[in-house]
């Protein structure tokens, strides 16, 4: 067992340490405590709003952790990020931001390989970020231009990295944005260094302890690598010796070929089948509405869009 699963599972199963949080003993209990929602929903089944049965469902990425972990199962780990990716994509927020709202989202998807994700919550055709948290339209901007290899979009997202990384800002932060730059130069050593970086401050952050034993942001930076770096460069890049990068599941994706979608964890029950149907629904795409400056995310709108193929699958 991995340094990772003996601090996770010794989290989890410390009632101290995940008070506030969802975790359950195992699936059975995690079914159970869903019968209650399950029934809501379908009281409600012909309810607008599809968002509203999405933010009800409890999310079960937690133990579908600490059992992989338990059980040295890596395609259940590479699963759970999926689900817990799916689920959060699904569930659509407002944040008063551009499409840079979703950078974390994205970040969590690509540690499973969930390239989808990139491109519903980074369409192409809606350019670069302006309107959002410093780090995430910076963040975001690097990432898109090097998803896209779009050197007229890198132009000005490189300077606004220096200028991020020469301002009083988080380590973090800066580790994530120091990464993305060196990957636009190829810089294999920097980018080694920096992904190093990224899992020590991780451990820093304000967030549960719990959360702080796997960063999912390295895994998913890891695999940005891989998506667009010719393979000589990427295999130069070196894992993160570091507790909270797993090793060992960057290895059974490598013997799978890196699959590019995983699968949900929890397939429910017949009383509780309408959260398979919410779960078979496609990712929606980010759409944005106002202009220049000051778009935000057009969240009623994609709503819309969900309500319609939730009613198509579910007719």
């Amino acid at each position: 067992m991995e340094k990772i699963a003996k601090k996770y599972l010794k989290i989890y199963h410390n009632p101290a340490e995940t008070n506030d949080i969802y975790t359950y003993a195992d699936w059975e209990e995690y079914l159970n405590q869903q019968v209650e929602i399950g029934t809501r929903i379908e009281e409600r089944r012909k309810d607008a709003d599809i968002t509203i049965y999405v933010a009800l469902i409890k999310n079960p990425y937690l133990l579908g952790l600490s059992q992989a972990f338990q059980n040295n199962d890596y395609e259940l780990l590479n699963n759970a990020i999926y689900h817990y990716s799916k689920h959060r994509l699904l569930d659509i927020k407002a944040g008063g931001y551009d499409h840079c709202l979703y950078f974390w989202n994205v970040m969590d998807s690509m540690a499973c390989n969930y390239k989808e994700a990139v491109e519903k919550c980074f369409p192409e055709e809606l350019g670069l970020c302006k309107n959002g948290y410093p780090f995430y339209v910076v963040a975001s901007n690097l990432l898109m231009s090097l998803w896209y290899k779009n050197q007229q979009w890198m132009e000005p997202a490189y300077p606004a990295g220096e200028k991020f990384l020469r301002q009083k800002k988080g380590l973090w932060e800066k580790a994530i944005v120091a990464y993305l730059m060196a990957l636009s130069k190829n810089d294999i050593e920097k980018a080694t260094e920096a992904l190093g970086d990224v899992c020590k401050y991780s451990t820093r952050l304000d967030r549960p302890k719990i959360y702080k034993c796997f960063c999912t942001e390295a895994h998913g930076l890891y695999q940005i690598a891989r998506s667009i770096l010719s393979e000589d460069d990427f295999n130069r890049i070196e894992m993160p010796a570091n507790d909270n990068f797993c090793k060992g599941l960057i290895s059974w994706q490598s013997k799978h070929n890196y699959p590019e979608k995983g699968k949900m964890i929890v397939h429910y029950p017949e009383k509780l089948d309408v959260m398979n149907h919410i779960f078979d629904l496609p990712l929606p795409s980010c759409i944005l509405m106002g202009s220049g400056g000051r778009q935000t995310i057009d969240t009623e709108q994609m709503k819309k869009n969900l309500i319609a193929e939730f009613a198509g699958v579910d007719s």
